[in-house]
């Protein structure tokens, strides 16, 4: 090629790129100007490679990859080429690579570029993760079409053959990838290319299609190929609004950015970019763990392994192959309240829910109406308690549509960024996350279930114009009693929800010394203890998942301090607990044990009636009994003051299956009173207690008061409930000595309330200590708070 001809094509392709880059966005929206580059590149790449003398029997072959390879040109992106060649004497390659390369440096465009046989290109694709994935979008843009095939054809040929050899590579390198860049939809400036949810994550969807381990398709409609256009267009117009090739959406060009996608200024663009790169994130999330579960299947151990065991969870859930599945007698087109037992059952026991499992329930069930049973209401308070666990399977939910049906009030806030720049989250995460936080407070209020839906639902005022929290107070009203919630309870969170700021605010700006302060403080709480335990712990939590920034030493101090001239203030203590009276006859059945089961409105839950004979002791054979056969302890009140020996009334949930027969429990409970556990039974125990839940969320605590109904203590034992735990406090207090007058057993959610009424010689602080003892702990290693930039 001579010289002029090079100025020629370096000046056709200077002035294409100037003309296509200077068009009014009317005229060239963003994907019609990747469009008009790439037909500009491809003529002009192939008219310099037919100045150079490479034709389609010329041995050479020029492959395109990168943005080019897949059509996606940004305006200010390397062109990534690579020059294939066949090994033939007397031929000079450098030569021929120069004639292709200085006219394409002239022009000013960035290049990327390389000269390699086939066999060179394949060789390093295989040593190397990242070129083997490049090699994937690689097409041939002139010359030997048969010779670049080789490479085509071969590398995703090699793909597929050493994908189980390299799958560990290829996760390890998106996650440091993910790690380094952050999640687009938490930052204030993304980056579109690498972040989590961003173009890589779409190109590793497709990675794995290409090696037949995933359909590349969402498991649920999601709307993949939008959300990809999404990102793909916010980069184009990043680039053209900056006039670099950037890929971190900074703040000066959101306005500009926004606006030229017609979504309007960079807040809206933010919600539109949360929505597509979650999108994103949450198929690639998926599709990496498909893949994981083909991989496992592949080979002679999978081979000779046997189907997995479907291990039940709960009614209608079981898990199946380390995931959450239905289970076959599933009532799924029946039950709206099965994706939300599934979730549960996820987040309890820390699994995935299949994504086939989501497609059915996307498309099966129904949605649900009118006031929530019992059960789903202590099914979402399990999810919300269960940490971090309930991130992926929130999010599973979301991204599915699902999580909306259980809660439409959630999509005023779905993808809401925030305009106060010390949220690092979006609105509707920065919820999840501050539920999160929560769980670890679970077991230091009264009232765990109010902390849990305070912290899910106190900014979903912020979908409307004004006082957020005067808003949140007006949406939650409605919820909290659709929930089921009693009428006391509803006032109590609608009132922490309309002063979820009070505290924060009041202990920065006012003296809490000031009895001026505390009044203050009481009359917005209108004197509610309930509701200012509640919101000490909703405070500390909220501004913790706010930002890593807002709860500092200084401020917890000052809020500690207006939190206990308060409390000194406020008359009565939040959940005082009384002696219950049990009323139980003898309808039935032989004088010394009584038992009768009913069910309690629908689902799994039952109401008992127990008449049993003796006192502690007896309570310990009973709870061991009720564990063996699948009926865990809810609600209790229980009298063991004589005469007439132990009198309870419970209400107790199956889970799954079919409750036990009141005969057999009968005479079960008979057996063992008189000579303990048989061997069956004792059996069965261990089956119930053999669930892995993990660590707890929260820190057990035991709290030793005064009884003021007789001599002797309260034992308050507030914990994570565990199958079995309660037995096992029992005989804990038994063989201390202490004797047990009565019991009360609250259940919200996943934290358990036991409160035990002691006298007696045995009744003294050693007795919490053993308790304590065998109450679940956190794990060491994981740290309680902070935050969490993946999910």
């Amino acid at each position: 090629m001579t010289a002029t001809a090079d100025g020629r094509r370096a000046t056709a392709l200077r002035d294409g790129r100037e003309k296509i880059l200077s068009a009014s966005r009317e005229s060239l929206s963003a994907a019609a100007l990747r469009e008009a580059l790439c037909e500009l590149y491809e003529i002009e790449l192939g008219r310099l490679a037919e100045d150079a003398g490479i034709g389609p029997d010329s041995g050479f072959a020029l492959v395109a990859l990168g943005g080019l390879g897949r059509r996606e040109v940004l305006p200010y992106s390397d062109l990534d080429l690579v020059l294939i060649h066949e090994r033939r004497p007397g031929r000079d390659v450098g030569e021929l690579a120069d004639a292709l390369w200085y006219p394409l440096w002239d022009s000013g465009v960035a290049l990327d570029h390389s000269v390699r046989t086939v066999d060179q290109c394949l060789s390093v694709a295989a040593s190397d993760v990242s070129v083997g994935l490049s090699l994937l979008d690689c097409r041939v843009i002139a010359g030997d079409a048969d010779l670049g095939a080789l490479v085509v054809n071969g590398a995703r040929r090699q793909w597929r053959d050493q994908i189980a050899s390299r799958f560990d590579d290829l996760v390890a390198a998106a996650g440091a990838r993910r790690h380094r860049s952050g999640v687009i939809a938490h930052r204030i400036e993304p980056d579109l290319k690498n972040g989590v949810g961003g173009l890589r994550d779409s190109q590793l969807v497709s990675a794995l299609a290409v090696a037949h381990l995933s359909d590349g398709r969402p498991a649920v409609p999601g709307g993949m190929a939008a959300a990809h256009r999404l990102v793909l267009d916010a980069r184009t117009e990043l680039h053209r609004a900056s006039g670099r090739g950037r890929e971190v959406l900074h703040a000066q060009y959101g306005d500009e950015v926004g606006q030229a996608l017609g979504l309007g200024d960079r807040f809206d663009l933010a919600r539109a970019l949360s929505d597509a790169s979650r999108t994103i994130a949450f198929t690639a999330d998926q599709a990496i763990r498909g893949s994981c579960a083909t991989l496992s299947s592949r080979g002679l151990s999978g081979l000779l392994r046997r189907s997995p065991v479907r291990r039940p969870l709960d009614d209608g859930v079981v898990e199946h192959a380390g995931e959450v599945a239905l289970a076959r007698d599933a009532r799924v087109g029946e039950d709206p309240w099965l994706p939300l037992r599934m979730a549960a059952a996820a987040a309890r026991f820390r699994l995935p829910i299949a994504g086939s499992t989501l497609g059915v329930l996307v498309e099966r069930s129904p949605a649900p109406e009118g006031q929530w049973p019992a059960e789903a209401l202590s099914d979402l308070l399990v999810l919300l308690g269960s940490g971090e666990a309930q991130l992926p399977v929130i999010e599973a939910l979301d991204r599915s549509g699902l999580w909306e049906r259980i809660l439409p009030e959630w999509s005023g806030v779905r993808d809401l960024p925030s305009r106060d720049r010390s949220h690092v989250y979006t609105v509707d995460r920065h919820l999840v996350q501050t539920a999160v936080e929560a769980s670890r407070l679970t077991t230091s209020v009264a009232r765990a279930d109010l902390l849990l839906l305070a912290a899910l639902l106190h900014d979903l005022g912020k979908c409307r114009d004004g006082d957020h929290s005067v808003n949140g107070a007006e949406i939650v009203g409605p919820i909290a009693r659709r929930m089921g919630l009693a009428v006391d309870d509803v006032d109590t969170l609608v009132r922490i929800v309309r002063h979820h700021l009070l505290l924060a605010a009041t202990a920065v700006r006012r003296d809490p010394s000031d009895p001026d302060t505390v009044d203050e403080v009481s009359a917005a709480l209108e004197g509610d203890a309930t509701a200012l335990d509640v919101l000490a712990a909703l405070t500390e939590v909220d501004s913790m998942a706010t930002g890593p920034t807002v709860w500092t030493p200084g401020r917890e101090r000052a809020h500690a301090a207006l939190v206990d001239a308060c409390r000194h203030r406020f008359e009565s203590v939040p959940g005082p607990v009384e002696a219950p009276k049990v009323d139980a006859t003898r309808p039935h059945g032989p004088p010394d044990v009584v038992v009768d089961l009913s069910t309690a409105g629908t689902g799994s839950n039952h109401e008992v009636t127990l008449v049993v004979p003796g006192g502690g002791r007896s309570l310990a054979v009973t709870a061991e009994v009720l564990a063996a056969h699948r009926l865990e302890i809810v609600d209790a009140e229980v009298d063991l003051r004589p005469p007439g020996g132990m009198r309870a009334r419970m209400t107790v949930s199956t889970r799954f299956g079919d409750p036990a027969d009141p005969r057999l429990l009968r005479q079960d409970l008979r057996r063992a009173v008189d000579s303990g556990l048989s061997a069956q039974l004792r059996a069965a125990l261990e089956r119930s207690i053999a669930h892995p839940l993990g660590p707890a969320q929260a820190r057990s605590s035991v709290l030793v008061t005064r009884r003021s109904d007789a001599d002797g203590i309260l034992l308050e034992v507030r914990s994570e409930d565990r199958p079995g735990l309660f037995a096992r406090i029992v005989a804990a207090i038994v063989n201390t000595g202490a004797r047990i007058d009565w019991v009360v057993v609250r259940t919200r959610g996943a934290a358990v309330e036991d409160v035990f009424a002691l006298s007696g010689p045995g009744a003294v602080l050693g007795t919490a200590t053993e308790v304590e003892s065998l109450l679940p702990r956190p794990d060491p290693a994981t740290p309680l708070g902070g935050h969490a930039d993946t999910l």
